[in-house]
């Protein structure tokens, strides 16, 4: 009778979905929720690169695109890469350089399967918390295709978010293990797994916290053993919080803002919070880019009365659920992990940002799992009514799914993406440079110094914006407009080594020589390994005549970036005028290699052919160099044809 009761009471505590499903329902579900990511992110493998830190990371960054067994410890002692210290991200993206170059597709493939990977974590992770797949499946899906998340997957500079999230929760996983085997294998592997979190991205330090909680919902009791295993992990997460400072610092990341008073950013602080919370259900409006307020026009009603909602939610908590385990782990583990980036120090210039959520949010994923969980197995809730909330949640997921996929196509390329940040927020000084960046590689020159006035007008200070400003005005043959913005930019960053560049380029086609020498001076002076400069420096000093200098000046880029093709056909042109033709067709074939299209190329090569008397070779790559949109004369072309059928008659 008894084991009947028993049986009875364990049916109860079970909701419908459960009773009816079977002991393997999880690997229906699963692939369900792995289905659907798919077919949300599918579109983001048509995506490219964007110019929000695509090319510091990886277009432009030698330490990804020079993997090999020399450089592989540079990835563990290089001290930041955009103001962060990730040695195992900038690993997979080197690899991934490896393998697809500069094809975006592949960097985007990666991050889909990353974030698939992260998926079937995230299932594993609460079935084994709460043993229920259907908490389980609401809270992975949820976390797939929420579109907050989108960010950290559609945005290849993020790899970082992606992989320490997947150490992460394989970390938690693990530990779960332990508090069932006590093994000191699994022991030592959690940690081992948390290192790995760590050294993908530094709030992975969050994670400590989190084991107690875990302690805390599986009612272990608060002795002196249960501390004392933590002990290591603190450790770890102050020696890499302070590595992370460090880095931030380094890449001056972390700065005040001058124009807040430290009561506003405890208001904004709470504003964060809270919309970070209303946003996990309503995830309307999204944005690459939230900045500060504006001072002086009024703050909204939801700055003014974040404090109060989240009081409110505070005593809510406090007074009803304080008991209640399950919610405190929830709230818990989603306010540890937002704590860190609520921008009481700041971290640049953004209030807020969606890429923040993509551990965090599991937190409140689970408490909606677990809402749903009560409902179905409330017996004094009707059927009906269960029915209902299940369909909203279906609904929530659908319209989510909808969203996700609009934010994908924002992501499309820079155009699309800041084009949507400046619809909402029209006064970001950074969308507006970066478009008009997209527009200047685009050749779309008005348009580009269209957005870049608008910038400066936002943000008078602005180095960037100036220094591509002057970009334009070079082009335009305002040379003294040109050095003015990059006089103006080292004004307001007297240490930018990127105003320096310009400025000296700059003089160099202003035949101001020696202000140009001076510039690249200063530009290796605070970057020793700055192979752009060193390019420069060499085109100058052809320029002014002093060949060998110049010829020493581009070998040394080509030593620092052995990629750097233009120093190739640089140096290759050097060559030609102390008629050193040998080495310059070597030069010249290297930098074909490194990019077979450029038809100028074609043409150096066709002319240090003619040199060495290929008259064949020569015509040969003059009608390529014709076909890759060089503009070659007739006559040239008939003069070569000429030399070659003389010079097969006279050597047959």
């Amino acid at each position: 009778m008894k084991k009947k009761q028993k049986k009875r009471a364990e049916e109860i505590k079970k909701s419908p979905l459960e009773k009816t499903g079977s002991k393997n329902l999880k690997w229906v579900l699963l692939p369900f929720v792995l289905l659907l990511t798919i077919f949300i992110y599918y579109p983001s493998l048509k995506n490219d690169w964007t110019n929000w830190d695509d090319r510091g990371y990886v277009l432009d960054n030698d330490l990804t695109k020079n993997l090999n067994a020399n450089t592989f410890s540079q990835f563990f002692t290089t001290s930041q890469v955009m103001g962060n210290y990730h040695p195992l991200p900038m690993l997979s993206l080197a690899l991934d350089w490896k393998m697809f170059g500069d094809e975006a597709q592949g960097y985007h493939l990666t991050a889909l399967l990353f974030h698939l990977l992260n998926t079937i974590l995230v299932f594993f992770f609460i079935l084994m918390l709460m043993n229920s797949a259907w908490m389980a499946t609401i809270v992975s899906a949820f976390f797939a295709i929420h579109p907050a998340h989108t960010e950290s997957v559609a945005w290849i500079s993020e790899r970082k978010d992606l992989m320490y999230v997947s150490f992460y929760i394989m970390s938690l996983c693990a530990y779960l293990f332990y508090l069932k085997s006590k093994s000191v294998l699994t022991y030592s592997l959690c940690i081992f797994i948390f290192i790995l979190s760590l050294l993908s991205k530094g709030q992975a330090v969050t994670l400590p916290v989190v084991l107690l909680g875990i302690d805390y919902l599986q009612k272990r009791k608060w002795e002196w053993k249960v501390f004392n295993e933590k002990i290591p992990y603190f450790i770890l997460s102050i020696a890499f919080g302070l590595l992370a400072v460090k880095a931030q610092s380094l890449s001056k990341s972390i700065a005040d803002i001058p124009f807040y008073t430290f009561p506003e950013k405890i208001l904004f602080a709470t504003y964060s919070l809270f919309s970070y919370i209303y946003k996990s259900i309503v995830a309307y409006p999204l944005s690459a880019f939230y900045p500060y307020p504006l001072k002086g026009n009024g703050y909204s009603w939801l700055i003014w009365t974040s404090p109060i909602l989240l009081l409110l939610i505070a005593i809510t908590v406090v007074f009803k659920f304080r008991k209640n385990r399950v919610v405190i782990f929830g709230l818990g583990f989603f306010l540890v992990n937002v704590a860190l980036i609520l921008q009481i120090l700041p971290v640049g210039a953004a209030i807020m940002a969606d890429r923040y959520t993509y551990l965090a949010y599991l937190g409140l994923f689970f408490l909606f799992a677990y809402l749903f969980d009560w409902v179905q197995k409330n017996n004094s809730i009707k059927n009906r009514y269960k029915q209902l909330f299940s369909v909203l949640i279906i609904l929530i997921i659908i319209m989510q799914s909808s969203i996700a996929m609009d934010r994908i196509s924002i992501w499309k390329n820079s155009e699309s993406l800041w084009l949507d940040t400046i619809e909402k927020y029209n006064y970001v000084p950074v969308a507006h440079n970066n478009l008009g960046s997209y527009y200047q590689k685009s050749n779309m020159l008005d348009e580009a110094l269209n957005q870049f006035n608008k910038a400066i007008n936002l943000q008078k200070n602005y180095p960037e914006a100036l220094i591509n400003r002057s970009d334009i005005f070079r082009v335009q043959g305002k040379i003294r407009e040109a050095i003015d913005d990059c006089g103006n930019a080292i004004k307001y960053n007297p240490e930018y080594p990127g105003a320096f560049m310009n400025r000296g380029i700059a003089y160099s086609v202003g035949k101001k020589y020696d202000s140009a020498f001076h510039d690249f001076k200063m530009v290796l002076k605070t970057e020793p390994n700055n192979a752009n400069a060193y390019g420069n420096l060499g085109n100058l000093l052809d320029m002014k005549g002093q060949v060998d200098s110049a010829i020493w000046a581009y070998s040394k880029a080509i030593e620092i970036n052995p990629a750097y093709f233009d120093c190739y056909g640089n140096r290759a042109r050097s060559y030609m005028k102390l008629k050193k033709y040998n080495e310059a067709f070597i030069d010249a074939n290297i930098a074909i290699q490194y990019s077979p299209l450029a038809g100028n190329l074609y043409a150096l090569r066709a002319e240090i052919n003619f040199s060495r008397n290929q008259f064949e070779l020569a015509l040969q790559d003059v009608l390529t160099a014709q076909q890759y949109g060089v503009n070659i004369n007739a006559s040239y072309i008939e003069m070569l044809k000429q030399k070659a059928i003389d010079f097969t008659e006279f050597f047959p």
